[in-house]
């Protein structure tokens, strides 16, 4: 059954009856520690409200309730990297590996940490985002936990999201030898977003204003999340599948390998790279194999159903490609470039962090 759920009205703080409205008093910044309860009650208007919950969030409430039992699928992962668009981030990595899974995401909470000097116009803005991105997706945003904190020194948003399993589990560890390797998007799709926001005015120079303005837009269009991509192929048998994040496509396709005991020939003629992040990768010395990838399903399958599967998201207007094929153990990982053959580098470290660190 497909989650139905009441969307709140994402209202301005300005335009609460009886509230404060005084924009003054918005840009203040917030005090350490817990939030006011007044505020804490008007943001959490934005979260969700549906029969699907026994309990929603509220203040004073420690956690939600959901009825019924099924067999579950659970991950957790923070946003550490930007604090622009850190809602759509979140929701995405989050719902991403319950896909990979072949779960259906249907619960999210979050634990927001705001450094010293964070506004409530910052705040909100980061619940909105968060409801919106929800929204789209179709994931019920609980609740969970927000803080004032010197801990960090910039906003870190650490989500959770629960989901249902209504098909045969997958895992990153089920390709065999002989099937086919399979990815959606394009290589390095949320790195590059991460790159044009962090490095904007070198963006516009390398790219151009409207080539700028485009791979901003990629956070929604096509998006970084896989929830549509886990829809399409909700009916066919894949092997593994994967939401390959730090470390990027080639780490992904590392892991699947090395949890699967098997190797992989990739064709780099074949891989899905987008000239925006050649040309942002090479400014920065980053490899784009190895650059944050959510918004890309690496996934495996018979060769049949790889073309079939294809063919379904094609046809639902994701990009997939057949990229390599997997290999019998012991044979390694490669990537063949112009006929020729080499092994296929991959870090456990992202290519992201050279941004802090760069220099001319």
């Amino acid at each position: 059954m497909r989650a139905t759920f009441k969307r709140p009205r994402f209202a301005s703080v300005l335009d609460q009856a009886g509230e404060n409205t005084d924009s003054a008093h918005m840009k203040k910044p917030l005090a350490e520690g817990k939030l006011p309860v007044e505020l804490l009650d008007r943001l959490l208007r934005h979260t969700s409200h549906s029969p699907l919950l026994a309990i929603g969030a509220a203040p004073g409430e420690d956690a939600a309730v959901a009825p019924g039992s099924a067999t579950l699928v659970i991950t957790a992962d923070p946003i550490t990297f930007t604090d622009e668009r850190i809602g759509a981030y979140t929701v995405a990595v989050n719902a991403n590996d319950i896909v990979a899974m072949g779960g259906v995401p249907t619960y999210l909470t979050a634990t927001i940490l705001l450094a010293p000097g964070a506004t409530e116009d910052d705040l909100e803005r980061i619940f909105v985002d968060i409801a919106d991105a929800c929204g789209k997706a179709g994931i019920l945003w609980v609740g969970g936990h927000t803080e004032v904190t010197r801990v960090v020194n910039r906003t870190v948003v650490c989500g959770q999201a629960v989901g249902f399993l209504h098909r045969a589990a997958l895992s990153t560890g089920g390709a065999r030898p002989g099937d086919i390797l399979c990815m959606t998007k394009w290589v390095g799709l949320e790195g590059t977003t991460l790159i044009a926001r962090e490095r904007g005015d070198e963006a516009s120079r390398i790219l151009g204003a409207e080539r700028l303005a485009g791979v901003l837009e990629w956070l929604d269009v096509p998006g970084i999340s896989i929830v549509k991509e886990g829809r399409a192929l909700a009916d066919l048998p894949l092997s593994a599948a994967h939401d390959p994040t730090e470390g990027g496509v080639a780490m992904g396709i590392q892991e699947m390998c090395s949890r699967s005991g098997t190797g992989c020939l990739l064709i780099e003629e074949k891989l899905p790279i987008r000239e925006e992040t050649r040309l942002l990768c090479a400014r920065y010395g980053m490899n784009p194999l190895g650059l944050l990838s959510s918004g890309v399903f690496l996934f495996t399958a018979a060769p049949q159903t790889a073309s079939e599967a294809c063919r379904l998201l094609q046809a639902e207007q994701i990009p997939a490609t057949e990229v390599g094929t997997i290999l019998p153990a012991g044979e390694g990982t490669w990537i063949e470039k112009k006929g020729k053959r080499e092994p296929l580098a991959f870090s456990e470290q992202d290519e992201i962090v050279k941004l802090a660190s760069y220099s001319d």
